[in-house]
């Protein structure tokens, strides 16, 4: 399996978290759930099943840290690639305040700009790899010989067309 995630598996980060303290500690803390030998027992010999509900809820009191980070160690911890550190994601800042329309139209953009790129790679006349570097991905340009001035089109002059 093709893991591609850095971030801790369940067992470390309880571990790090932990710091100094006891088991039976934390288990205080979490009100119980998990018990104290429960909970050495996961982080000692791991497990093959998500922990249970309460067992994350506790973990989240005794260890303060958020739930989804519990969840996605143990994931980790199973072997599931969750995806979290997908150096190929985009974050951008700050576009949830944009209004819907345009959150909606950066999706858009996004999709078309993917399925272009992976559609590129199949044509015959996409460009030698060399001549761009990998991470560069050529859109089609405009042809200027088949420009609405060209064919006739109502409103648009020969002057407003580029210089060749």
């Amino acid at each position: 399996m093709n893991n591609s995630n850095t971030s801790p598996d369940f067992q470390t980060l309880v571990l790090n978290l932990k710091g100094d303290r006891s088991y039976e500690t934390l288990s205080k803390l979490a009100g119980g759930q998990p018990k104290a030998k429960a909970l050495q027992a996961i982080v000692q010999k791991g497990f093959t099943r998500l922990p249970s509900p309460e067992t994350i809820e506790g973990l989240s009191r005794a260890l303060n840290v958020r739930k989804r980070d519990l969840v996605l160690a143990a994931a980790r911890t199973l072997g599931i690639d969750v995806g979290d550190d997908d150096q190929s994601d985009l974050i951008l800042v700050g576009a949830k305040r944009l209004p819907q329309e345009s959150q909606d139209l950066l999706v858009a953009m996004s999709r078309e700009m993917q399925a272009w790129k992976d559609g590129q790679r199949d044509t015959a006349d996409a460009p030698p790899s060399g001549d761009l570097p990998e991470n560069v991905h050529q859109f089609p340009a405009p042809s200027w010989t088949q420009a609405a001035a060209d064919k006739g089109e109502a409103g648009i002059d020969h002057d407003q067309l580029p210089d060749d």
